[in-house]
């Protein structure tokens, strides 16, 4: 085998390979899959896999400005980044923090308020009932929703284009009518965003942003 990965065995049915951002493979097999076999099955996907690594290396090339933390993305666009700044601010010509950590107090400040009264007001406008909204550092997620209709949002959604944070917007408060992934749940969804599937996608090229912050 031309690439490391890692097998796990667990009590599922299925085999099913991930190829991570970071480009670890796992593979995740049944208990009762000897090792031969699984090592067989990564064998045969090696088309696949050596695809989804070549995906990632072309990614990587992207958004090495952003991943080595010289530019930073604003509602999709990328601007300078300023580490080591006097004050921590977001301004016409880039974001400019003292240090790395910082990162998250600035998009809040900047942003928050007019957000959470874009959530309010579509909630409003859609008929969802919510309690209330709040802004986190996820690490793997842009949003959730509990089983008290309260709303988190990843603050780093700020750095996404304005049609996707829509998306996880409306996601998210579609669960305060259905809390589940269901097929009326997504329904529901498209509802709203019709282009859901393909917003999705999209979304997907950003979620290494959750790691970075």
């Amino acid at each position: 085998m031309k690439f490391e990965y890692e097998i796990k065995f667990s009590d599922r049915r299925t085999v099913g390979i991930t190829v991570t951002s970071a480009n670890k493979i796992i593979l995740r097999c049944p208990a009762n899959m000897s090792a031969a076999r699984a090592e067989k099955f990564l064998e045969e996907k090696s088309a696949w896999i050596e695809k989804h690594l070549q995906k990632n290396s072309e990614k990587s090339e992207k958004y090495a400005a952003l991943t080595g933390y010289k530019t930073v993305l604003i509602n999709g666009t990328e601007v300078p980044l300023t580490i080591g700044s006097k004050k921590t601010e977001i301004k016409p010509d880039g974001v400019f923090v003292r240090s790395l950590n910082k990162i998250q107090k600035a998009y809040t400040d900047f942003f928050s308020e007019n957000f959470i009264n874009r959530v309010l007001d579509i909630s409003q406008s859609a008929g969802f009932r919510l309690n209330t909204v709040k802004l986190k550092n996820f690490k793997a997620r842009w949003g959730s929703c509990d089983a008290y209709n309260n709303l988190l949002f990843n603050y780093k959604l700020f750095m996404l284009p304005e049609n996707i944070q829509y998306y996880i917007i409306i996601h998210e408060l579609c669960h305060t009518a259905q809390h589940n992934h269901s097929e009326k749940f997504w329904r529901l969804v498209e509802r709203f965003v019709p282009d859901y599937k393909a917003v999705r996608r999209e979304l997907k090229s950003y979620n290494f942003l959750t790691t970075l912050y």
